[in-house]
């Protein structure tokens, strides 16, 4: 593992490709040698809790060999590889390749987003009508130079009204300083191209740079001033180019506090909540029908689509944290309990991943043991209750004073004890066994990942419900 995450490092500078198969291999035998090492301790005579105590000391490291499979196979395709054929990938490496690939992927990417949820459904409303009725009020008033209002419209067009009207002001105030210096400029400079053609790099560095180093205000300044010293070189006018330059930014940016206000006045706070509970809700389903299958259950469905519902959700939810984080104006959330939001939904499908491989691709199955697997069903339960409960907390359908059934990591240890005591006597008992005892694991860290979960979640409802003009 670590030889194929140093060179996955290394192929994104050019280095040579991590050997996958040397971590698949690695992870067979070890697997193997798991099996048997338990089946020999039980055995012996060993007592089953120190057995159980093994394996659970060793559940780390099978969770770090799998993420190490889904760096290198990424980092891979990343520096315009492929990983081997014929390995045991994880679900988060693409499989198709070529231009079909690409198809299939951005197909995807679209479906994804055409959910009412999606920030960039939002986005792309917003910005259509935005624009359209920049360009149909620019012609009915027959404005000079109309594309300033239309590119006032989406210099100051946010993600929630405050913002939106933040920026009008800053724009408004922006354009008159670079009027007013620009103007003062152009009567200094006269007719003198040779003076506007040595000013002219300097202030487009400016306009440029002040945009995310300084300030919106002192960029809207500069690129003002900007406008004028172009317009004098290409045709002498003075400062008058400025008084259509504040005109034309004016009506556009009152385009963008009208849409602002009607279409998102609570902004990417409220947005991430509500997509963060929509992606809370699609691993949570994924997750239950995985361990349905560790768990032996015969009536499991297809996991294959509710992966690809967490995908969308997952999607959707990255580019509403993104909104979070580039929204304008003070963010109530912080950057981190976002994250922490976000991040514990992937590592749900991190969960029902790592399942589906225990189940399909390893073949392990709790048939032999159905006490121990009606413990672990019965406790995971009360889990996947209580992430859902997350969810409709996040969604505003639901509050954290609700009282909630707390998980029981001794009816788990006494559910994996009884299969290993029937392995020792059983030897067709072996894998049921190793199913409960892993699918155990599982359901454990998403319990402790549930508890981490109460307080950000609250915290994140809580800004989600301040008023869009605070």
């Amino acid at each position: 593992m670590v030889d194929a995450l140093r060179a996955s490092a290394a192929v994104l500078s050019g280095g040579a490709a991590p050997n996958l198969r040397a971590v698949d291999e690695a992870r067979r035998v070890h697997r193997e040698a798991l099996d048997r090492w338990a089946a020999e301790q039980l055995r012996a005579g060993h007592p089953a809790e120190e057995v159980l105590d093994g394996l659970d000391v060793d559940h780390t490291l099978r969770v770090i060999a799998y993420v190490t499979m889904a760096v290198a196979g990424n980092a891979s395709i990343a520096a315009g590889g492929r990983p081997e054929t014929g390995l045991t990938l994880p679900a988060s490496i693409p499989r198709r390749e070529g231009a079909a690939g690409v198809a299939v992927r951005a197909g995807r990417t679209v479906r994804a987003h055409l959910e009412p949820t999606s920030s960039i459904l939002h986005n792309s409303l917003r910005a259509a009508v935005g624009l359209t009725l920049s360009v149909l009020l620019a012609r009915t008033l027959r404005l000079d130079h109309a594309f300033w209002v239309v590119l006032g419209t989406v210099q100051v067009l946010r993600s929630n009204a405050l913002g939106t009207g933040q920026t009008t002001v800053q724009a408004l105030a922006g354009s008159v300083i670079g009027f007013m210096v620009g103007g003062l400029f152009a009567l200094v400079a006269g007719t003198n191209q040779l003076l506007m053609w040595a000013v002219l790099p300097l202030t487009v560095f400016l306009a440029a740079y002040a945009a995310s180093a300084v300030g919106f205000l002192v960029s809207q300044s500069a690129f003002t001033l900007n406008l004028i010293i172009v317009f004098n070189l290409i045709s002498p006018i003075g400062w008058r180019v400025g008084l259509v330059r504040i005109e034309d930014v004016a009506v556009g940016t009152a385009i963008s506090v009208a849409v602002g206000i009607l279409l998102w006045p609570r902004g990417a706070r409220q947005q991430f909540a509500r997509a963060a509970s929509s992606f809370y809700r699609a691993p949570v389903a994924y997750v239950e029908q995985a361990l349905e299958r560790v768990l032996g259950s015969p009536q499991t469905t297809d996991v294959d689509p509710l992966r690809r519902l967490a995908v969308r959700a997952r999607d959707r939810a990255s580019e509403a944290f993104d909104e979070l984080l580039n929204e304008r104006g003070a963010k109530p959330v912080e950057p981190q309990t976002a994250a922490f939001i976000l991040s514990a939904g992937k590592q749900a499908m991190l969960a029902g991943d790592a399942l589906t491989v225990i189940a399909v691709e390893l073949g392990y199955q709790a048939g032999s043991c159905p006490q121990g697997a009606r413990t672990t069903r019965t406790q995971a339960r009360a889990v996947l209750v209580g992430l859902r409960r997350l969810a409709d907390q996040l969604a505003g359908r639901a509050d954290g004073s609700q009282a909630q059934e707390g998980v029981d990591a001794g009816s788990f240890r006494a559910g994996a004890l009884d299969c290993l005591r029937r392995w020792r006597n059983e030897e067709s008992a072996g894998r049921g066994a190793m199913a409960v005892v892993m699918a155990g694991e599982w359901v454990q860290n998403l319990a402790r990942l549930e508890a981490d979960l109460d307080q950000p979640v609250n915290t994140a409802v809580e800004t989600a419900r301040i008023p869009w003009w605070r």
